[in-house]
């Protein structure tokens, strides 16, 4: 699992301080330019980096950055519900698109995500 915490002072081109919660795996990264517009894709990317998940280190984070991703189907509008409703309950994320059970990993590879590293 990779996360990062990094502090950005105020006078930077993000604005005010903020905490990036998440470093994307390459995978997700590829998975955001598979599924969005590239007009969205920085927004995704940042959206997803800086909304930190309550996860407690029972699920990996690109694991649920892969079913907000999934269930959002390239709607802007539908990812930030999702990404939402991932900071709510992401046990219920996972099993809407199918990645709640043992065999997450072989349904994430079949799909062409290299998640050996999660």
């Amino acid at each position: 699992m990779k996360v990062l915490l990094k502090k950005f002072p105020s006078n930077n081109k993000l604005g005010p301080s903020r905490i990036m919660a998440y470093t994307l795996t390459p995978s997700v990264q590829r998975e955001i330019e598979r599924i969005f517009s590239p007009e969205h894709i920085e927004y995704v990317r940042s959206r997803l980096a800086e909304r930190e998940l309550p996860l407690g280190g029972s699920a990996p984070p690109p694991r649920v950055h892969v079913a907000v991703i999934w269930l959002s189907k390239g709607d802007i509008k539908r990812f930030e519900s999702e990404l939402e409703g991932a900071c709510r309950d992401w046990r219920d994320t996972l099993v809407s698109a199918e990645l709640a059970d043992e065999d997450w990993k072989r349904v994430l590879t079949q799909r062409g995500i290299d998640c050996e590293d999660w």
